[in-house]
C-alpha cells in the first residue's frame, strides 16, 4: 500500500483555494430541471447540485457512471471489482437506496433490491446527469433521503464514430447520429463495450465455515463484462404551444463476478418514456409523462442456470405549473407508480401501487427567492405518509448568496425488505428522515463556488436482525458534513475541486456508517486548444469502515488519471491512464480495484 501525506493537509489544499478559483461564467446561467421539477438557473437553487454536461464526459474519458461519478461532491462510491460489478452510491452520508434515481424523468431500479445497478447504465449513451444533494421526497416520493440523480440520454447532434482499446482485452466502439429541424429532432446512438476484466475478488480469511466476507468463496479467474446498449430520442414542437418526445435507452449484456452460489448474470436494463407538454395559456403548462423501467437478470453458477429476478416501474404523471405572477409559480402534480416483480423466487407479493399528490410555491421577490412543498403519498403496501421542504435564499450581492434550507423525505421498504420468503417482515415502516442545510455560494470573474454545511437525522433504519432473521426498524442514524465545491476558467486552463467531509454515526451504537469516507476530495486540472487538450484528475479518499461493527477498515487512498486528446479535424485521438501511480486500495473489502490501466480511441466528430 502506498503511503502519502497526512490527508487533512491534502484536503486543506483542496479547499482553501476554492475561494479564489473555481468556475467558468457558464455554470451560472446553466438551465438545472430536477431540483424543483421547473426549470431554473443553477444560481437561483436553494440547495447543493452539481451538472455534469456530455462535454465533461468526454473530456473525463471514462467509461462506466460510477466513475463518473467518483468524487463528486457528497457522493461515495463503493464498487466490487471492476466493470459492470456491483456499485453502490451513497450521498452525504445516506444508505445506498436513499438515492432516487431518473432517467429521462422515469423512475427507474430494481424493485427487489431498493437500488439502481448504476454498473449497467452505458455512460456513452448520456447527454447530461443531474445531481441535487439534501431531500426531495416532498417532490418526488420514497428513496429521495440522500438526494436525487437524473440522467438525460444523448441528444440530437451530426454524425460521429469512435473504436477504442486498451487494457484487460477492453474494447469499446459507438456511433451516433441526429437531425434536427425547425420542429423536429431525432437523435439515435449506439455503443458495445467488451472486457476481460480482472479477478474481482480475493479470498477473505477463513473462519470455522469456510470463507467469511467478501464474495464468500476463491476463483482466481479473469471476470469478464460485456453490454451492448442503444438510444433513440425524437420529438415533435408546435411553436410555443405544444410538444411530444418518445426516448428509449436499452442496454443489455453479460457479467461475470466471483460467488458462492452465482457468478454469472445476463442483465436487461431498459427505459421507455413519453412527455408531452402544453402551453394551456400564456402563464399555465401542462405536463404529461408516462413511463416503463425495466431490470431483469438471469444468473448462473459455471454456465448452469440458478434464477431469474425480472422488475418493472410503470411511471405515469401530470404537473401543472402556473406563473401567478413575475417571479411566482406555483406548482400542482400527481404522481403514480406501479412496482412489478417476475422472479423464479416466491415472492409473497409481486406488486404495489402508489400515488403521490404533491404541491410547491416558488417566488423570488428582490433580492430573496423562497420554495415551499409538500406531498402526500398513498402507498398499497404501507399507507399514507406527508413529506415536506421549506428554503429560502439571499442574494446579498450580484456575485454572493446565502441560503437555508429544511426537508423531510422517507424510504419505502423494498420487496426484499417485505416480502422475500422466510427472511421480510411485511409490517416495516419507512424510514423517515429531516434535513437542514446552510448554504452560500458565489460567482467572481470566470469562478464560480458554493459551501453547504448539512444534518440529516434518520429514524427506523432498515436494519437485518440476526434474532429474527428478518429485517426490523430498529436503528437511527445522525449525519453532519461540510461540502465545498469551486470550479475556474483561467484562459485556456480549467480547475474544479470538490471537499467533503461526513460525520455519518449510528445513534445506538455510535459507530460510523460502513463505507462512507469522513474526509474525500477531488481536483479537476486541464488545459487545452482548439488542436489538444491534456487533463489530469486526483482522487483523495479517506479511510472508512467496511462493517457496521467498526472493526474492518479500509485504507485511505488517492489516485491520479491523466487523459489527452489531440484533433485533426474532424478526427480526434484520445487517450486515459487511469490510476498511473498504480495504487492498491479498496472500495469495498476484499473486493480489487484495478492498478494502472490504459485506453486508446480514435473518433470521427465533425466540429
Amino acid at each position: 500500500m502506498s503511503r502519502h501525506q497526512p490527508f487533512a493537509a491534502v484536503a486543506l489544499a483542496c479547499a482553501v483555494p476554492f475561494t479564489t478559483i473555481a468556475a467558468s461564467p457558464d455554470p451560472v446561467s446553466e438551465v438545472i430541471v430536477t431540483a424543483a421539477r421547473i426549470e431554473q438557473p443553477i444560481a437561483d437553487v436553494i440547495g447543493s447540485v452539481t451538472v455534469l454536461t456530455h462535454d465533461d464526459i468526454q473530456r473525463r474519458q471514462v467509461q462506466s457512471v460510477q466513475d463518473l461519478l467518483r468524487g463528486e461532491a457528497g457522493i461515495a462510491i463503493a464498487n466490487n471489482g471492476g466493470l459492470g460489478k456491483l456499485s453502490s452510491m451513497f450521498i452525504r452520508g445516506t444508505e445506498a437506496d436513499h438515492v432516487l434515481v431518473l432517467v429521462n424523468g422515469v423512475r427507474v431500479g430494481s424493485t427487489t433490491a431498493g437500488t439502481t445497478r448504476f454498473e449497467y447504465i452505458p455512460v456513452d449513451q448520456i447527454e447530461r446527469v443531474e445531481i441535487v444533494r439534501g431531500p426531495r421526497s416532498s417532490l418526488y416520493g420514497a428513496d429521495a433521503i440522500g438526494g436525487v440523480v437524473q440522467i438525460f440520454t444523448r441528444d440530437a447532434d451530426g454524425p460521429s464514430v469512435s473504436i477504442g482499446g486498451g487494457s484487460h482485452e477492453t474494447y469499446d466502439a459507438s456511433a451516433s447520429f441526429g437531425l434536427k429541424g425547425e420542429n423536429a429532432w431525432l437523435a439515435v446512438s449506439g455503443n458495445y463495450l467488451e472486457t476481460q476484466g480482472y479477478n474481482a475478488c480475493q479470498p477473505s480469511p477463513t473462519g470455522p465455515f469456510g470463507y467469511t466476507g467478501g464474495c464468500f468463496t476463491d476463483e482466481p479467474d479473469d471476470d469478464g463484462y460485456r453490454n451492448t446498449s442503444g438510444v433513440l430520442r425524437t420529438g415533435y414542437r408546435w411553436g410555443e404551444t405544444a410538444e411530444v418526445e418518445a426516448s428509449v435507452l436499452y442496454a443489455s449484456g453479460h457479467t461475470e463476478y466471483d460467488g458462492s452460489w452465482t457468478n454469472e448474470t445476463d442483465f436487461t436494463e431498459a427505459v421507455y418514456a413519453l412527455k408531452g407538454k402544453v402551453a394551456a395559456t400564456s402563464s399555465w403548462d401542462l405536463t404529461l409523462q408516462l413511463g416503463l423501467a425495466q431490470d431483469d437478470s438471469d444468473d448462473f453458477s459455471d454456465g448452469t442456470y440458478r434464477s431469474t429476478i425480472d422488475t418493472e416501474r410503470r411511471n405515469a404523471g401530470l404537473q401543472s405549473d402556473w406563473t401567478v405572477a413575475a417571479g411566482q409559480v406555483l406548482t400542482l402534480g400527481v404522481d403514480w407508480l406501479d412496482d412489478r416483480v417476475d422472479s423464479t423466487t416466491p415472492y409473497d407479493e409481486t406488486s404495489r401501487t402508489n400515488t403521490g399528490v404533491f404541491g410547491q410555491y416558488a417566488d423570488r421577490f428582490g433580492d430573496h427567492e423562497v420554495l415551499a412543498s409538500v406531498r402526500n403519498d398513498d402507498n398499497e403496501q404501507f399507507g399514507t405518509h406527508t413529506t415536506g421542504g421549506l428554503g429560502w435564499k439571499w442574494f446579498a450581492e450580484d456575485y454572493l448568496a446565502f441560503s437555508v434550507a429544511w426537508g423531510t423525505a422517507f424510504l419505502a421498504p423494498s420487496f426484499n425488505d417485505l416480502y422475500y420468503p422466510g427472511f421480510s417482515n411485511p409490517d416495516l415502516a419507512p424510514e423517515e428522515s429531516d434535513s437542514v442545510e446552510l448554504g452560500i455560494s458565489g460567482t467572481a470573474a470566470n469562478t464560480t463556488w458554493s459551501l453547504s454545511a448539512f444534518e440529516t437525522n434518520v429514524d427506523d433504519l432498515i436494519a437485518f436482525d440476526s434474532a429474527t432473521s428478518s429485517p426490523q426498524n430498529i436503528n437511527e442514524a445522525r449525519i453532519r458534513g461540510v461540502e465545498a465545491q469551486a470550479r475556474t476558467q483561467l484562459d485556456r486552463w480549467s480547475v474544479g475541486l470538490t471537499y467533503t467531509h461526513l460525520d455519518p454515526r449510528n445513534q445506538e451504537t455510535h459507530k460510523l456508517l460502513p463505507r462512507r469516507p469522513e474526509d474525500a476530495g477531488r481536483i479537476d486540472v486541464s488545459y487545452g486548444t482548439n488542436a489538444f487538450s491534456l487533463g489530469a484528475t486526483v482522487n483523495l479518499v479517506g479511510s472508512r469502515y467496511d462493517d457496521v461493527g467498526n472493526t474492518l477498515e479500509l485504507d485511505r487512498y488517492s489516485t491520479v488519471d491523466f487523459v489527452g486528446r489531440v484533433h485533426f479535424g474532424s478526427w480526434f485521438v484520445q487517450g486515459r491512464i487511469a490510476n498511473a501511480f498504480d495504487e492498491d486500495y479498496e472500495t469495498a473489502a476484499y473486493y480489487y480495484q484495478d492498478g494502472r490501466s490504459y485506453f486508446l480511441t480514435l473518433g470521427y466528430q465533425p466540429q
